[in-house]
Order: C-alpha cells, then structure tokens, then sequence
C-alpha cells in the first residue's frame, strides 16, 4: 500500500515537474552556448543581456550580478539593466547594494509605471530586511467544506515573523515566530472545533555567507490547543530544538529539525495525563527554476503516555510528504499576474500498542493574487485512512475537504 500512495504522490508532482525540468536544461543548454560565444566576443552586449538572462531563471545569481556588472560598465544609462542588477544582489541577500542600484535606477527619471512600481516594492523590501528590525507575516479568513462528515464553517489563519538584528558575526538574527489558527464547523456536536496558538523563539545562527551556508536556529517552542468543549482535547505542550537550514545553492536547500518535549492535558482526557515526544524532520527542496519548487519531507516522532492507571503506552509516527508549485502569469484577468499552483501527497503510519493506523493525504491549491499581496485561493484534498486493530479487524474512512479563503501577506 506504501509503493502504490508513493507512486501516487510523485505522480501528483510529476504534473508539475517535467515542463520546469525540461525548461531548466534547456536553458542550461542555452547558457553555455551563450558562454561560449562570450568566450571569443566578451564585449558583445546582447551576449551579456542573454548570459544574465538564463543565469537569472537558472537562479545563478552571482554570474548574472557579474555580467550585469560588466554591461553597466559599457552602458551605464541601461536602467532594464541596472533594475535586473539590483534584483539579482537582492536575491544574494546584499540588500544595501539593491537599494543602491534601486535608488539610482528610481532617480534616473526613465521607468515606466509597471518599473516604477516593481522599484518601489524591492525598495521597501530590501530597506526592511536590511532594518535592524524586520516583521513579515499573513492573514488568512476562509470557509472549510467537509464532505462526508458533512461538517462546515469559518476558519482564520494568522502568522508573524519578527527578526532582530543582533550585530554579532555569528548570531545574526533573533526570530520569533508566532501562529494562530481557529475553525468553528456548524455541526451541533462536533470534535473539530478548534484554536491552536504556536509561538517559537530563539537566535538564529549564520555560520557563512548571508545568502548560502548553513544557518542554526536553538529555539523554545510553545503550544496551546482548545478543542471543542465537551471533547476534553484542551491541551498545552512546550519543546526545545534546534532547526537546521542550508541553502547549498541557488536550487538547492537541504533542511532538518530536531526537537523534544511534553504535552499535557487539562482535562481528563481517556485516563491520559500527557506524553512526552521526541521528533526529528528532514527534508530538502529544490528549484529547478525561479517559478518552481518541489520539496520532500520525512518525519520522525516517537511518544510515551503517562497513563493514570496501567504502564505508559507508546506510539511511533512517521511520514513522508512530497509537495511542488508552479508560479505562473495568466493575461486573460485584469488582475495582478502572480498566481501560483500547487499539489501534495502526503502519508502518516502510526503505531501503537495494538493498532496501526495508515492516513494518506492528496490535494491540490491555487493562490491567484488579486491585488497586490491580497489573494484568493481555492483547495480540495482527500483524506484516506485504515486502522488496522488486529486479527482481521480493519475500519476505513474517508473524506473529502474543500476550502476557499481570502489571504494578505505583509
């Protein structure tokens, strides 16, 4: 069953990642004809304009900052030229130098409206993120639709990235990270009434440079969790860990975290007081261009209950998760371009004393920006899952989840 939900799942992202692979190696293909030509014709400035081109939608961005360096140089009032630099060294995460760029291409007096406008966003983005104190975040309002359980209603997402810079060479940032998500479904008694409020903090090490190298988070972590009222869910846990990212590449970021901790029930709750976990998560994504992701996830996690009577019970869980989206440009709607797609599959084994359970998850999104950072964004996902308690006796269920929701990224 596991060959035929991991054939399923890489199915699912194969819709997505052919085109974008094909399209990466052509390009690839194309830059290195274009290299060599600059080999015998290095002052060639339509070469250099192709050369920056491709090396920007293969994310190699250094080699396009280079090359758009150099035609500066022989034309130092190409604007198009100077707003594709200050993008690049943006990218590279040298926010200073954008903004350099970006205020010289802004005082030049020759962008048109939509160069104006894309200025002025990377403007107020690269002084942000080279602020001492940065915050980002969003805010999602949206209707969820149950099909089997013939359960609906509202939910509210919410999201805030704050980061401090420390000034030190080594701890370079503080973040914190705090979530909130809340779903009241209409059924008249119903467990899926939920809030959870997340909130994770620590300082975040970058061992190299600002835009590749490997980079340390140590943080604390806390939970809240407030089921419905007369489930007896209500619980709150705390963690420690430490997150691990590192950007190899311009495609390529490999990612881990690793945590351990206790949740605690408030309530009576099946004659369990809490568990204590430990979890592990890996995974790595990769961007064959600058519109496409794809990423794979494994996961880890272990729990020991602490039971009121009889000895502790313990449960392993582990998961795989594969994912990818497509960021596209449609010219059919008066609307900002900037929409993307994207699709899962997702599979969770769980193992208990006695029971083992089997949730596999499949589902597809559209994110269609419809002003600025204001988006629409439709989704479906079906949901199969199989308890195998033993001596032949199996249950399954399914369900079908279908949501629309409003969201703004700030």
């Amino acid at each position: 069953m596991f060959r035929h939900s991991f054939l399923a799942a890489a199915a699912s992202l194969a819709l997505l990642a052919p085109p974008a692979l094909a399209q990466t190696a052509d390009a690839a293909a194309q830059r290195q004809a274009v290299f060599q030509q600059l080999l015998s014709d290095p002052s060639n400035r339509q070469l250099m304009r192709d050369y920056a081109r491709l090396s920007v939608q293969m994310r190699d961005f250094e080699a396009a900052a280079a090359t758009l360096e150099r035609l500066l140089d022989l034309e130092p009032t190409n604007v198009a030229a100077r707003v594709e630099l200050a993008i690049a060294y943006f990218s590279l995460g040298s926010y200073a130098v954008a903004e350099y760029h970006l205020a010289a291409a802004a005082a030049s007096g020759t962008l048109s409206p939509a160069q104006a406008a894309q200025v002025a966003r990377y403007r107020q983005e690269a002084q942000e993120r080279g602020d001492s104190s940065a915050y980002s975040g969003r805010l999602e309002v949206g209707y969820a639709y149950s099909s089997e359980a013939g359960e609906s209603g509202p939910f509210v997402n919410a999201a805030i990235d704050w980061r401090i810079d420390l000034g030190d060479a080594n701890a370079t940032q503080w973040v914190t990270e705090a979530a909130y998500a809340g779903y009241a479904p209409d059924g008249e008694f119903t467990f899926n009434e939920r809030q959870t409020f997340r909130l994770r903090t620590g300082p975040e090490f970058r061992l190299q440079s600002d835009a590749y190298g490997p980079r340390l988070q140590p943080y604390v972590e806390l939970n809240w969790f407030d089921g419905a009222e007369f489930s007896g869910r209500d619980a709150r846990a705390w963690e420690f860990g430490v997150a691990y990212q590192n950007p190899l590449n311009a495609r390529v970021t490999v990612y881990g975290d690793f945590s351990a901790g206790h949740t605690e029930f408030l309530g009576d709750f099946l004659f369990v007081r809490g568990f204590d976990f430990q979890e592990v998560e890996l995974g790595a994504t990769y961007r064959p261009s600058r519109d496409t992701r794809l990423r794979a996830t494994a996961l880890w996690r272990a729990e020991e209950t602490e039971e009121f009577f009889g000895p502790p019970v313990e449960t392993t869980i582990t998961g795989l998760r594969l994912s990818g989206q497509h960021a596209f440009e449609q010219d059919f709607l008066d609307v900002p371009n900037r929409w993307i797609v994207g699709a899962f599959a997702d599979r969770r084994l769980t193992a208990q004393d006695g029971l083992d359970v089997t949730d596999d998850t499949y589902g597809a999104w559209l994110r269609a920006f419809v002003y600025e950072d204001v988006y629409l964004e439709l989704s479906a996902a079906r949901l199969m899952s199989e308890s195998d308690f033993g001596f032949g006796f199996v249950t399954e269920r399914q369900e079908t989840i279908m949501t629309v929701q409003l969201g703004w990224e700030f």
